[in-house]
């Protein structure tokens, strides 16, 4: 039984070993780091623009739209005498 656990744990430890040597080399692991650094500024920047009073207003009528039940309607016609 100990054995068992024994070639577990370093089979676990040789296997992150390897993985971290393997970004290390290829440096993945900091390219997807400075990716989300990335969007993250740009998001930030985003946020931060200051808009129009006409493009708040329309961004409002479209939440508003879009977020409005909307019910199907049928009708009648009506005939003049």
């Amino acid at each position: 039984m100990g054995a068992i656990l024994r070639f577990f744990l370093s089979f676990f430890v040789f296997y992150f070993l390897i993985k971290f040597a393997f970004n290390l080399l290829i440096g993945k692991r900091w390219a997807s780091e400075n990716k989300t650094d990335r969007q993250k500024r740009q998001q930030q920047q985003s946020r931060n623009k200051i808009q129009s009073q006409e493009d708040r207003i329309i961004s409002y009528q479209k939440k508003k739209f879009e977020s409005s039940n909307i019910e199907d309607v049928e009708f009648e016609e009506i005939k003049e005498k």
